[in-house]
């Protein structure tokens, strides 16, 4: 038997320059999730990155945002997961920062 998706999820964001761009990506409940920021800009790079997990909704409380650092910077045309395991939660709130502008996409799912 296959897992069925609880969360799939795709989005295009523009960071402009030197800007936080929060983005909620909808989780909804799912235990088991894998999303994909890609870099898709031609030439600069994502600089920072937060991820705070809310099991309610982000209008609930939820943990404190975490930075992070390990494939940081996101080099154009790289690739980074952001995944959880055995961690059901319903929203995932990414923060993205580019010092110079760039475009990402963020896509996944969760079982």
């Amino acid at each position: 038997m296959s897992a069925a998706f609880l969360s799939r999820y795709a989005v295009d964001v523009i960071l402009p320059a030197a800007t936080p761009v929060t983005v909620d990506v909808p989780v909804n409940g799912a235990r088991d999730w894998l999303f994909i920021l890609q870099n898709d800009g031609d030439t600069n790079d994502v600089t920072a990155m937060t991820v705070a997990r809310y099991p309610l909704g982000t209008a609930e409380i939820g943990e404190d945002p975490v930075s992070a650092t390990t494939g940081l910077p996101l080099a154009a045309g790289d690739a980074l997961p952001i995944e959880g395991t055995s961690e059901p939660i319903t929203t995932l709130r990414v923060v993205l920062t580019s010092t110079l502008g760039t475009t990402v996409r963020i896509a996944g799912g969760g079982w």
